[in-house]
């Protein structure tokens, strides 16, 4: 007799590439898929996922169900005990939230479903601030989104301290770290040189790197002007951005304002940000509010030294002598000069893959973890 998967519903999938897509996707490919299945739960009105075809070839099910009640009111109540009820095979739900939310949780458990996660993966919903009357709204429903959060899930997970205090204070909580492929990421110098190439940057030039979104919680503007302070110190130096987002054409307007535009490179979404590592020579992320930040684990297992905003990310992602701090409010000349020190100073390139292993964040451990616990937990009444 054959024994068929559990199904463990994921929700928390957008149609762009960010930290969550990246997370549930590196789970995903390590599961052994003969014991847990992913199915994905989405808006009914969301496009194709960025990984659609992805998680198609490998079994999973995406389901547009989800109706908000801008839509219809009525529909939004009812779609989510419908589709429960359709898919008696689903055994646990994993909601993965940037902001307070488990509303779909109140309705699996009403279906039976004994297995209800809730993770964090951010430390404030920076995303409100850039919508005063979404940020209104969530004011407003805060005391019953407090309550949705102490009596639906079953289990709490956090990527950090941080992202579970912002989240659910006072909750025990599972730590899952945001693992990354060590072999995808660890440095090559063969790598290097072909990715520098490709770029055509010369063997002299700093690469200075972004990765992440174009908006306002990774702070790619006080970027911009760090750069334009850093390239005065050192003018054999360039800036890539990997990425793509809202604040795009503001960052083109201010770079010309500046006459860098040879200087910034805006290379948009790219599949081979494990190549753009190793062509880069020191990786800056200036984030306002960040729950971990799984670039800086990427980042250093490939040899990059790291500069990131203190008392915003947490230490957890400091895996190595590689990861620095610097807080925000000394400024971009204080991070140009801090970045050019770090530099100066920097230790050999060479790959810190072993470093990430010991800190926990190798993906088949992360992955491993996970499969056991849905497993163990997994059931339906």
């Amino acid at each position: 007799m054959t024994t068929q998967p559990i199904h463990i519903l994921q929700w928390g999938m957008t149609t762009g590439l960010g930290g969550i897509e990246t997370f549930i996707m590196n789970v995903y490919r390590h599961m052994d898929r003969t014991k847990v299945q992913f199915d994905f739960l989405q808006d009914h009105h969301d496009g194709p996922l960025h990984f659609e075809d992805e998680i198609q070839s490998m079994g999973g099910n995406i389901y547009r169900v989800l109706v908000p009640q801008r839509d219809s009111l009525i529909r939004s109540h009812t779609c989510l005990p419908r589709f429960f009820r359709q898919h008696p095979e689903i055994m646990g739900v994993h909601m993965h939230a940037n902001f307070p939310y488990a509303l779909p949780l109140k309705y699996a458990q009403r279906a039976g479903i004994g297995l209800r996660i809730l993770h964090s993966h951010n430390i404030e919903e920076y995303q409100h601030h850039e919508n005063p009357l979404r940020a209104l709204l969530w004011d407003m429903r805060g005391h019953a989104i407090a309550k949705d959060i102490d009596r639906y899930p079953t289990h709490y997970f956090a990527c950090s301290d941080l992202a579970a205090n912002f989240m659910f204070p006072n909750k025990p909580y599972t730590w899952i770290r945001n693992g990354i492929h060590r072999a995808q990421f660890a440095y090559n110098a063969a790598t290097r040189g072909k990715a520098r190439r490709e770029l055509k940057v010369s063997d002299h030039t700093t690469v200075i790197g972004f990765c992440g979104g174009l908006r306002p919680q990774k702070n790619p503007l006080f970027l911009i002007t760090m750069f334009e302070r850093y390239h005065a110190i050192r003018p054999d130096s360039i800036l890539v951005m990997v990425g793509d987002g809202l604040l795009r054409d503001e960052i083109e307007r201010r770079t010309a304002e500046m006459n860098l535009n040879g200087c910034v490179r805006l290379l948009g979404q790219r599949s081979d940000v494990a190549e753009l590592y190793q062509a880069m020579d020191a990786f800056v992320l200036p984030s306002v509010a960040e729950g971990l930040g799984i670039v800086y684990i990427e980042a250093q297992c490939a040899g990059l030294p790291c500069l990131g905003s203190a008392d915003v990310v947490p230490e957890s992602a400091k895996v190595c002598d590689l990861m620095h701090f610097e807080p925000l409010e000394n400024g971009p000349d204080a991070w140009a000069v801090r970045l050019d020190d770090i530099l100066r100073h920097a230790p050999e390139r060479r790959s810190r893959s072993a470093d990430v292993k010991a800190a926990g964040y190798e993906m088949s451990d992360v992955a491993a973890q996970l499969q056991e616990f849905y497993v163990r937990n997994a059931k339906r009444s």
